[in-house]
């Protein structure tokens, strides 16, 4: 049933089944960045409440810009940047110590 609820949440964020594929299974939404409306996606070790704090600080600087930027949030430091999705790019930040979470904001 848990698994059914996942799925169905994802499904509902348009553009997520690129960040998803792209991070594979373990993914979880966690709703919408209010600051720029996108999709926010926590994968691997990241709590949905550390994923929204990481999205609120990446929209704070990134101004549309690919290059992306690197943020300090929920105690860590987090690279963030464009990726290239199939077929629209996203956001994605990977903490910088950790590579296996990655928090990603989609549209």
């Amino acid at each position: 049933m848990a698994v059914g609820a996942v799925a169905v949440a994802l499904l509902s964020v348009p553009g997520a089944g690129t960040a998803v594929a792209a991070r594979g299974a373990g993914v979880r939404y966690c709703g919408a960045d209010p600051a720029s409306g996108l999709g926010v996606l926590a994968g691997g070790r990241v709590s949905c409440g550390v994923a929204l704090k990481v999205a609120a600080a990446y929209t704070k600087v990134w101004h549309g810009s690919p290059a992306g930027a690197e943020v300090r949030a929920a105690g860590a430091r987090w690279k963030c940047g464009e990726r290239r999705g199939d077929p629209d790019p996203y956001q994605a930040c990977v903490e910088v110590r950790d590579s296996g979470r990655m928090v990603t904001l989609s549209s």
